[in-house]
């Protein structure tokens, strides 16, 4: 990423035009979304700006550290209309689809709030904000951000490092996806330069488990189905299972990535039934199938080989949106040997 970009100078002068600013992230926001949050209200916050981060959804347990600092509000209809208000700006990060902020989004039609986006999930390239600061190539938001922060010099404090390597090490799957490049491997040296402490990071992310959530996972994954001569994966977490082991939605994070490495399988679909008549749809790709443009005609997003999308209904309707479309990508491909994640 350079910093001849045109969209870095637009956002640079957008931030200049400002001073008070409102932040959010997509719903069911993942280490990405609130890392770079955390981020960039602090790197506000220290340049003198005044900075609220109001999301749909809660913070998951396994991020609340990240609140030490910050503050993050979960939307309110109320709280909503008055932080609109009082904000010059609003600042969308790790997504560009505007549906994807949840219940902030029609609330959107009624002011004139200017609005940029900083994301780089490839299925809304075009972005919907005044400035549209979008690169596919990127393995995180959080790996934009810090070009950003860079080109401000001596802006980066040791909280600051702390929320955006949280962003790049879960965004990556701690160093193991495909995403996983030269930029992300160098951005993670430099931040450790400000005296992060890797392994503590680690745990505090993928090692708070509850017991209950390990034998939700374990229920889920007895009953998974394979599809497609073995090719296809597909998971089901119903209501009476979340509630159960008193969880929400998010305590599936991770769930759908475990069966990419059963032999043979080309991708993988969680169905969630979060709460009646919502149905969160995780997908996965071992690397053959592209995902993400199946997540997006529903009105979802993501990367290419790993997508998401939320339905209304019920799971078997989302069954029948979502499983024809995959299992027909899965049967055209070729008969090569299989790409690794």
């Amino acid at each position: 990423m350079s910093a001849e970009r045109p969209e870095h100078r637009q956002f640079h002068d957008f931030l200049a035009r400002h001073r008070t600013f409102l932040l959010t992230t997509h719903i069911n926001p993942d280490g990405d979304g609130l890392g770079s949050e955390a981020a960039l209200s602090l790197w506000l916050s220290a340049q003198g700006r005044r900075v609220r981060i109001l999301n749909d959804s809660v913070v998951p347990p396994q991020f609340a550290f990240l609140a030490r600092h910050t503050v993050f509000e979960v939307f309110d209809p109320g709280v909503a209309e008055q932080r609109l208000v009082e904000a010059d700006a609003l600042i969308v990060l790790d997504t560009s689809n505007r549906q994807r902020i949840g219940r902030l989004a029609p609330l959107l039609d009624r002011t004139t709030i200017p609005v940029a986006v900083v994301d780089h999930h490839v299925s809304h390239a075009r972005g919907f904000g005044h400035v549209n600061v979008i690169e596919p190539e990127a393995s995180a938001t959080g790996e934009i951000l810090f070009e950003l922060f860079r080109q401000v010099p001596g802006t980066v404090t040791e909280e600051i490092a702390e929320a955006l390597y949280i962003a790049l090490m879960t965004d990556t799957g701690s160093f193991r996806y495909s995403n996983t490049d030269t930029h992300a491997h160098r951005m993670a040296a430099e931040l450790l330069g400000y005296g992060l402490d890797p392994q503590r990071l680690w745990s505090q992310v993928h090692a708070q488990a509850s017991a209950g959530r390990l034998r939700f996972f374990g229920e889920v994954l007895s009953a998974l189905e394979l599809d497609v001569d073995g090719r296809l994966v597909v998971l089901d977490a119903r209501p009476e299972q979340f509630q159960r082991h008193g969880l929400v939605g998010a305590d599936t994070d991770g769930l759908v990535d475990m069966p990419r490495s059963i032999v043979g399988v080309e991708a993988v679909v969680l169905f969630s039934e979060v709460e009646p008549g919502k149905v969160k749809v995780s997908l996965r790709s071992t690397g053959r199938v592209a995902i993400d443009t199946i997540a997006s005609k529903l009105g979802g997003g993501g990367h290419v080989h790993a997508a998401g999308v939320l339905l209304r209904g019920t799971r078997a309707e989302a069954r029948e949106r979502v499983l024809p479309e995959l299992k027909k990508r899965i049967e055209e491909l070729p008969a090569d040997a299989r790409v690794a994640w």
